[in-house]
């Protein structure tokens, strides 16, 4: 897996700890419409499906010194957040995390940019209920997450069309990191 960068997220207090910021789990990338992040933010991060071809690219931060400028508006404006390290299949954008300390906290399907929704976080407890999650409510193992996937794949295959959510979806190795 390639190691592709740093996700900054609202902190919540949702079991759910994977990379989803629909709903009320918490946001990444909060300040992605605030003048002082904007232009970054498109031009560095959400360079998705519009720049690239679908699946070559994961909306993740390499920029250190921006992730730390997120860091410190989010203290100076009381937001409380989380530092999420990605890793996937998918090549860009690569980043090096030597020297960080990470905690794992587990394998993730979801989409490689926008709001980064999960079929782990949306369809395990609802469609296949029959596996099960860790504490953070993600895979423990790639053996888990991959038997997942064969399974998800046979239901998309017996079922109507877009019973599932379908689109530009990677696995992810998620850790969260205290500090840069």
């Amino acid at each position: 897996m390639y190691c592709n960068g740093i996700v900054v997220r609202r902190q919540s207090d949702e079991r759910y700890k994977g990379i989803d910021s629909c709903d009320s789990k918490g946001e990444n990338w909060y300040f992605y419409d605030d003048p002082e992040f904007e232009q970054f933010y498109d031009e560095h991060i959400e360079l998705t499906c519009y720049d690239f071809p679908e699946g070559s690219r994961v909306a993740a931060c390499t920029d250190t010194e921006y992730i730390r400028k997120y860091i410190e508006t989010s203290q100076e404006r009381g937001i409380k957040y989380r530092l999420i390290l990605c890793e996937t299949d998918i090549p860009q954008p690569q980043f090096d995390p030597t020297g960080l300390e990470k905690t794992f906290l587990g394998y993730d399907y979801a989409y490689t940019g926008g709001d980064y929704y999960s079929a782990v976080y949306n369809e395990v407890p609802y469609v296949f209920p029959q596996f099960s999650l860790n504490d953070n409510e993600l895979f423990e193992t790639e053996g888990e997450i991959r038997a997942y996937l064969a399974e998800r794949e046979k239901y998309v295959s017996t079922h109507p069309p877009l019973t599932l959510e379908t689109g530009d979806f990677a696995v992810y190795r998620l850790w969260e990191i205290q500090h840069l």
